[in-house]
């Protein structure tokens, strides 16, 4: 692994845009707004992430207000291989507070290993009924916009999941509830 790809991760923006990422597809204006900074600044950023293959294209949002948003995604194989080897102190000793490696023998670190996979297990879940009940939430928000419309929604919700970004979604239903 080149020494540049830990060099490019060790950027604090960089950093930040990869978090959000590897949680949810987004485009630059999107991270821009939810980092504080400008959008030349986070394209420059996306812009190396890509070149390092850290992130990549999935898709366009068409937008009425300007040229078509492009999504990025957070490459997950190629960050989880960052993430070990960050686990492995090649970032050196700079270790933040609460991160030190756990210690004890090895029964315990099995039992501390179970019980994380437990949590994640039910964090998965969690996730997974939270997802069903905004699907519960779209299709009663169905239920409220004009027959005439039911198409356009649907092409929308579709997008929206597709692209894991409900931010033109949420503008749209705001159109028809308070206009």
């Amino acid at each position: 692994m080149s020494t540049d790809l830990l060099d490019l991760i060790d950027n604090d923006i960089r950093r930040k845009i990869l978090s959000i990422l590897s949680i949810r597809p987004s485009y630059t204006f999107e991270l821009a707004r939810s980092l504080g900074s400008s959008q030349q600044l986070i394209a420059k950023h996306i812009k190396l992430l890509e070149d390092s293959g850290l992130v990549f294209k999935v898709g366009k949002i068409e937008s009425d207000e300007g040229p078509p948003r492009i999504l990025y995604k957070a490459n997950h194989p190629l960050l989880s291989l960052l993430q070990f080897i960050e686990s492995i102190s090649v970032f050196g000793d700079d270790k933040e507070e609460g991160n030190e490696a756990p210690e004890g023998n090895l029964q315990d670190l099995i039992e501390m290993l179970k019980d994380i996979d437990h949590r994640i297990r039910v964090l998965e879940g969690n996730l997974r009924e939270l997802i069903s009940t905004r699907q519960g939430v779209l299709l009663a928000i169905n239920d409220l916009i004009p027959e005439t419309e039911t198409s356009l929604f649907y092409r929308m919700i579709k997008e929206a999941f597709e692209n894991g970004n409900f931010d033109l979604f949420f503008n749209e239903v705001n159109k028809h509830t308070l206009g």
